[in-house]
């Protein structure tokens, strides 16, 4: 029975892959079916899920991210159980949203996908969300209650209008070629880039970041937590990262407060990939090992530039 058991759940998994796969190029309009059918069964959840259409969409391209990813589920639970408390600390989820969210996501499929989304893909669909959802819940109700009030979201400030005071995606690219020039060189950080296309990062980090920015969301790979989970990433890291990407970005012409704007939406991804040990490290297939960058001997750190 456990045998049979595992194998449906194999199936499961691999049959909501690929319904998410099909509906993919029209991604968009499911989100909207999906907030429609969400706030006509709960109105009160608008106060969650807030702000404008390219921002919602982006949130429910994260959440089918996850499921897509659930072929992985019991090695990636550490970090779904981090989004499961981003979900509480930033947004105010609780343990009662979650059917309301289920059965909203399952209307929106079957009105979209139509006789597609018979009994078997349905049942599929119930399970794989309530695999992912048990592990969001245990993390939720660990949360600390007292946390919930002093946490405010950085993604619920919705920056309407930085894409544009950016300069577009023409901007946007030329500051990240500038950022990965320097990422490749970086004494620390480089060892995270080996072997890797400096011009398929480029482009890739270059649409997520217009999707973050509110603009024409092309961006079709992983969500950051599932991109970097076998990287051991640290605070310190990112710090330095953070000092190149501002320099980038005043080397490239813009503002100071342009790029004060850039890196409070770069920052909210934070907690998503930081880990504080290996151990945390979530291993995507039998003999990868985790990345880990030793700090160089007498390493010093990228001096921030000084806006012009």
């Amino acid at each position: 029975m456990q045998v049979n058991s595992a194998l449906v759940k194999v199936k499961n998994r691999l049959l909501v892959k690929l319904c998410i796969d099909e509906i993919s190029p029209k991604i968009d309009i499911v989100s909207q079916l999906f907030y429609q059918e969400l706030f006509h069964l709960n109105i009160h959840l608008k106060t969650i899920f807030s702000g404008n259409v390219t921002f919602l969409n982006r949130k429910f391209i994260n959440m089918m991210a996850t499921f897509k990813n659930v072929k992985h589920l019991e090695a990636i639970e550490n970090s779904v159980e981090k989004m499961g408390e981003r979900h509480v600390l930033h947004y105010r989820v609780q343990l009662k949203h979650f059917p309301t969210l289920k059965k909203a996501l399952l209307l929106a499929l079957k009105k979209h996908l139509g006789e597609r989304f018979n009994a078997e893909l349905e049942a599929a669909w119930h399970e794989v969300f309530d695999d992912v959802a048990e592990i969001m819940q245990r993390a939720i109700k660990n949360c600390d209650p007292a946390k919930i009030t002093e946490i405010t979201s950085n993604e619920s400030d919705d920056d309407m209008g930085l894409y544009e005071d950016i300069g577009g995606e023409a901007a946007i690219q030329r500051v990240h070629q500038r950022l990965y020039d320097a990422l490749f060189d970086e004494p620390w950080l480089e060892k995270f880039f080996y072997g890797k296309s400096k011009e398929a990062l480029i482009d890739k980090q270059t649409k997520f970041m217009i999707a973050a920015f509110n603009g024409p969301n092309n961006y079709t790979g992983d969500t950051p937590a599932f991109v970097h989970m076998h990287m051991f990433i640290t605070e310190e890291m990112l710090d330095v990262r953070e000092t190149l990407l501002r320099n980038a970005i005043l080397a490239e012409g813009l503002s100071a407060s342009i790029a004060e704007r850039w890196l409070k939406v770069d920052q909210s991804f934070r907690m998503a990939i930081t880990k504080k040990t290996v151990d945390e490290c979530v291993l995507k297939c039998i003999g990868q090992l985790p990345i880990v960058a030793q700090k160089p001997m007498n390493y010093i750190a990228p001096n921030a530039a000084k806006a012009k």
